[in-house]
């Protein structure tokens, strides 16, 4: 079964195949803010011939295999800074885990490295690509777990850009989209650079979304003060992002109910590493979640599958936020907490896709530090467990990328914290807690 390719023209049996496959577009695209018109990609292909488009190129590719169109791209070739851009790629359910998408990928990058020498550029330099961020929040459910959307781009060696991109609205009844990671394959890494990247997405808004003059938009305006306050242009590992780093393995087991073999080994780490602390939960705890509580990860950590567990993790989801229970790394694990960082938020928002980040509480005798490092702050709050004499330090992050200072809503947190002390702990929030959030409007933080 051979794959086939066609760069489709405004012929109007290009554009008869355009049409039949645009419905598997809207399955493969929910959101209609991320979604482009099939008017626009008929009058994008009808002005190619017209050279409206001059040093620049547009490209619409099928993948056909045995008369049936299994996958399709949409790029743009933009002159000024020798870059391609991906708009979309997909390939049906039925056509994936078969090199397809690899194979579309590979020509519609040759296709733009063509378009570049065509143009006088000489080779390619970069091709960029919007995907969801598989640890950002979002309203509309996505087609593909993001997560195996990140290890594919990874593996076809694309990187994160780490800047907040934000797609601005293609129309007026549009919205701007927040939860998207720009991606980035270098053929000349020697010239990716913050400058680099402000041309590209200025061409990208420019000829692709049709805004005629990307200063006018506000969320242009942002992402092009934050790449001007850089000094280089730095890059994610997609496969480290979501906690799949192969220079750090990490394997996570989910204990589902309390016959799991693993919860014994998972009470021992639990007991080492918490015997001894006032915050300590009696272990029978692990078993009533397990049974009671809708949304809860019970976790045992190893480096690879056939290894001794050497951690643990307890999380519950709540509509709003997560909570970290207990979380213990030894031996060989130490050092792997921000891989598990990443492995936490991608489940906690498989969850609850619409949820904005997470809390743990942590003891004044524990060095909060590696909660800090990886992007948490200390609440300024009076927070107190059920039945716990002290004061417990309770930390936030927003999930995924931190680019400014934590907002969060005093009205959300009441809600959170009101859920945790009923799901976790059984007893109403106490009066000091609800005191001090009392007259903010935003929570404060130490």
């Amino acid at each position: 079964m051979t794959l086939e390719f066609r760069d489709l023209t405004a012929d109007p049996a290009d554009l008869a195949l355009l049409a039949d496959f645009y419905r598997h577009y809207v399955v493969e695209f929910p959101d209609p803010d991320e979604r482009e018109s099939m008017a626009n990609m008929v009058d994008y292909l009808r002005r190619k011939p017209v050279g409206w488009y001059g040093r620049n190129n547009y490209h619409i590719v099928l993948a056909i295999r045995d008369g049936v169109t299994v996958g399709c791209s949409v790029s743009d070739y933009l002159a000024e800074p020798n870059a391609g851009v991906i708009e979309f790629l997909l390939v049906t359910p039925q056509a994936r885990r078969g090199g397809t998408g690899r194979s579309l990928v590979a020509k519609t990058e040759r296709l733009l490295d063509n378009d570049a020498k065509t143009s006088g550029n000489g080779p390619l330099a970069h091709v960029v690509a919007e995907i969801n961020d598989p640890r950002a929040p979002s309203d509309v459910p996505d087609n593909l777990d993001p997560v195996t959307r990140a290890l594919i781009w990874d593996r076809w060696g694309y990187q994160g850009l780490d800047f907040p991109y934000t797609q601005p609205p293609l129309s007026s009844g549009q919205e701007s989209v927040a939860n998207l990671l720009l991606i980035v394959k270098s053929f000349l890494p020697d010239r990716l650079d913050p400058g680099a990247i402000q041309l590209v997405v200025h061409e990208y808004l420019r000829w692709a979304m049709r805004i005629s003059e990307p200063d006018s938009s506000a969320d242009y305006r942002r992402m092009v003060d934050y790449l001007r306050g850089l000094s280089e242009m730095r890059t994610l590992s997609l496969a480290a992002y979501v906690g799949v780093d192969p220079s750090q393995p990490l394997h996570v087991h989910r204990l589902t109910d309390a016959n799991d073999p693993d919860l014994a080994a998972l009470r021992s780490c639990y007991r080492r590493a918490f015997g001894k602390s006032p915050l300590a939960v009696p272990e029978s705890e692990f078993e009533r979640a397990l049974t009671d509580v809708g949304g809860y990860h019970l976790w045992t950590l190893r480096g690879s599958e056939d290894d001794d567990v050497e951690g643990m993790v307890s999380l519950f989801g709540f509509e709003t936020a997560g909570l970290c229970g207990y979380v213990a790394l030894e031996g060989r694990l130490r050092g792997r907490f921000r891989a598990l960082v990443g492995r936490i938020e991608c489940a906690l928002l498989r969850d609850r896709p619409t949820a904005r980040g997470w809390y743990v509480e942590v003891g004044l005798h524990t060095d909060p530090g590696p909660f800090l490092a990886v992007g948490f702050e200390e609440l300024d709050v009076d927070y107190r467990q059920p039945g716990v004499d002290e004061l417990v330090r309770l930390l936030f992050k927003p999930f995924g990328r931190r680019y400014g200072p934590v907002s969060l809503p005093v009205s959300e947190l009441r809600v959170t914290l009101a859920e945790i002390m009923d799901v976790v702990y059984h007893a109403p929030l106490a009066p000091e807690v609800l005191g001090s959030l009392d007259g903010l409007e935003f929570a404060r933080f130490r």
